[in-house]
């Protein structure tokens, strides 16, 4: 009844909307509507053939892409109405997102398995450049602080990526692309945005493209005092909250406050190109306890610079050279406990790499792509000063490289494709990588003037090999099969392997890897109706799972291990209609099934994977208004299973919090294009969790004490005018 009641809700507003549309909407049509910029302008199946570079690091239609390829245009984004980011990931199908309150913010699982580890498995570049953290080998957000607004797609190839991008793409490549306004007029754009929970934002865009060059700046300021939940509503027991210091009636308000600035040049010359992004992030966060007074806050601060050059050296011959310089550094000032507790962290990596790339076409039935690959980590630590918890092997700790090492990564690449028939392609690939051993250092000060010191070395030196293979079949213009097989590792990362090589107890870890099986399928049914279906098997070998608790003695204890197995069967479907001209409708729905091999764990169900993901996209255009619905579906989840924890029959093994329900939430976004007759003007009123569902995020090791799950965001509203120029 409830969900009945919710369905009649939207079709009344859509209605109602449609009809004072219509209305306000008469005068708009004419000459005045044909200047401006036409939001659907492509069809479907011009959609199946737009090129993209993310796959192979060279132009491909999505129809001849080895991989299942999700599109997100600059079209999608003004229509829907995303507010960040984070929103536009949560609505591609088979991603979820989890938000566990730490700096690294809202972070995601694909086709139904979630590491932890805030985006370690799936690629993410800005204009081509990885946003890598050293430290953790992951992709987190709160360093990619790319704007809606600079956005111009972004190309999502989903499957193993390793053959290409090397260790990190298990699940695949997200490429967000901010240097062009393809097919918009207006390349410059200035907005203010205001809405819920005190959020502001300004962003301006200036750019220019000719035959020669282009250039793009982007720059965005962004406060709000973000979450506002009890706390009492994410524990079993409110009282509990008294153990760490919390009043149970306290709130997350004014504790996860967020102020971040970003900064994004991109341009090129001919052959040549560069890329700069800046991010600051001034972030509160909950880690291991809630916040007692102001709240935790984490300073976080990274660069990347790229240049390179491409060129066409013949017909068959191109070349494509490129140097990229990142850093990054987190600095944390911990809220626990009590009022003045003192606690101070910095995590530090800076690296550079280098890639060579040879694209050969020696026939137009051959394509070889050949490349070399280099990084350097020159330098890695974690240094942490945490006295007001009285234990002294909390107090001075560094964990860092020791002096002259570097973490570095060799990689030699190819991959072939060849079209023996005008109906058949098939791919072939493979990727050597390595890394030598480096040696890791512990320094720590026990009230001691001279720091104690210890030593280990991580040295599985092994050549890791890694394949690709796939069969593209072209029935006919309409009906497109592919049949995918892809391995993919997951390197264990700098801060997991410090414990491990400076204790005998644990061994070298293992990189983490992944084998898939996939069948995708694309077929237009009939004109405005596209299908794309994908059955897939993962298994996944070598997993590291990440530890962190408090000890029977009171003390912190965290470690990695190799955990075990997992598979997952899935199938994945989105259906795009276009009845009518300017009407567009997306359902689509991810079915998974993951299965834990481990012995002691075949008859638990999997933490952190929900079988079913389910989204429905629709929006209308009456110029010059254009209203979107969106709708995403969250199935149930389980929590982390922790095998160390006593029951009260003596027995071993529970969960580290409840399960957590299923949630549906609606957005609705309202767009109103050329106010007062001024072309380029408009302004867009986004309605995100329409209905104030309650979303709840599973209980993870690093706030364990939420132990009925972190709460997401209510009803929220943002409301932006932006002028295009």
């Amino acid at each position: 009844m409830h969900m009945k009641m919710k369905m009649k809700s939207i079709l009344g507003f859509c209605i109602l909307f449609f009809v004072v549309s219509m209305f306000l909407g008469a005068e708009g049509e004419g000459e005045s509507s044909e200047k401006i910029d036409k939001l659907f302008t492509m069809s479907l199946e011009d959609l199946m053939n737009v090129k993209i570079s993310t796959a192979g690091k060279s132009p491909e239609k999505i129809t001849d892409i080895p991989a299942s390829v999700v599109l997100i245009t600059r079209e999608d984004i003004e229509i829907y109405g995303y507010r960040t980011l984070a929103e536009i990931l949560q609505n591609i199908p088979g991603l979820y997102g989890i938000d566990d309150y730490s700096e690294d913010g809202i972070n995601f699982g694909v086709r139904g398995f979630w590491s932890g580890v805030p985006n370690d498995n799936i690629v993410i570049m800005i204009n081509g450049v990885p946003q890598g953290n050293d430290f953790q080998s992951n992709y987190p957000l709160n360093k990619v602080l790319v704007p809606v607004e600079a956005i111009d797609r972004i190309e999502v190839v989903r499957g193993p990526m390793s053959v290409i991008y090397g260790s990190g793409a298990f699940y695949g490549a997200i490429n967000i692309i901010t240097n062009t306004m393809s097919g918009n007029s207006h390349l410059n754009l200035a907005t203010l945005s205001v809405g819920s929970d005190n959020t502001t934002k300004m962003f301006v865009r200036d750019g220019a493209i000719s035959e020669d060059y282009y250039w793009a700046f982007n720059a965005t300021l962004y406060n709000t005092n973000g979450l506002d939940k009890p706390l009492r509503d994410m524990v079993r027991d409110p009282f509990s909250l008294y153990n760490y210091g919390i009043d149970p009636g306290k709130s997350t308000a004014k504790t996860l406050e967020e102020n971040h600035k970003y900064f994004n040049f991109t341009g090129g010359y001919k052959g040549f190109y560069f890329n700069f992004n800046y991010a600051e992030n001034k972030r509160e966060i909950y880690f291991l306890l809630p916040s007692v007074s102001d709240g935790t806050l984490a300073r976080i601060t990274a660069a990347d610079v790229n240049f390179g050059y491409k060129k066409d050296i013949s017909e068959k011959l191109s070349i494509d050279a490129k140097f990229t310089y990142s850093r990054n550094r987190v600095n944390t000032k911990y809220d626990f406990l009590f009022p003045g507790f003192y606690g101070v962290e910095t995590v530090d990596s800076n690296a550079w790499e280098g890639e060579f790339i040879l694209f050969y076409r020696p026939n137009p039935l051959l394509d070889i792509t050949s490349g070399l690959y280099y990084r350097s980590v020159l330098g890695d630590s974690d240094t942490y000063d945490l006295p007001s918890f009285g234990d002294p092997s909390l107090e001075n700790v560094t964990f860092k490289l020791a002096d002259g090492q570097f973490i570095m990564t060799r990689a030699l690449f190819s991959q072939l494709n060849f079209s023996p028939f005008e109906k058949l392609k098939l791919v072939a690939g493979v990727r050597f990588e390595q890394v030598p051993s480096y040696k890791i250092i512990s320094q720590s000060v026990y009230q001691t003037d001279e720091p104690v010191t210890n030593e280990g070395v991580y040295d599985r030196e092994r050549i890791e090999t890694i394949p690709r293979l796939a069969i593209i079949y072209y029935l006919n213009k309409h009906n497109i099969f592919k049949f995918l097989y892809g391995a993919a590792i997951n390197r264990p990362s700098f801060f997991q392997n410090t414990r491990n090589a400076l204790d005998p107890v644990h061994n070298n870890l293992k990189p983490e890897r992944i084998h898939t099986l996939e069948i995708n399928y694309i077929t237009t049914l009939t004109k405005g109706v596209t299908l794309n279906l994908s059955l897939f098997r993962n298994t996944l070998d070598n997993l590291i799972t990440r530890i962190v608790r408090f000890n029977d003695e009171g003390q912190y204890e965290s470690w990695s291990g190799n955990a075990g197995k997992m598979v997952t069967n899935g199938a994945e479907m989105a259906i795009n209609i276009e009845p009518v001209d300017n009407l567009r409708i997306e359902l689509s729905g991810s079915l998974q099934k993951t299965k834990d091999k481990r012995e002691n764990y075949k008859n638990i169900p999997v933490a952190y994977s929900p079988n079913f993901l389910g989204y429905v996209r629709a929006s209308y255009r009456i110029a010059p208004f254009t209203i979107s619905l969106t709708g995403d579906y969250v199935d149930k989840m389980e929590t982390y299973w922790d095998e160390t924890i006593l029951n009260p029959d003596s027995t071993y093994g529970n969960r580290i919090g409840e399960p957590v329900d299923s949630y549906f939430i609606f957005g609705c976004n309202v767009r109103f294009d050329n106010i007062f007759l001024l072309n380029g003007l408009y302004l867009n009123l986004k309605c995100s969790n329409l209905f104030n569902d309650t979303v709840r995020y599973p209980t993870y090791t690093n706030n364990s004490w939420a132990d009925a799950g972190t709460l997401g965001i209510g009803r929220q509203f943002l409301l932006t005018m932006g002028y295009k120029f």
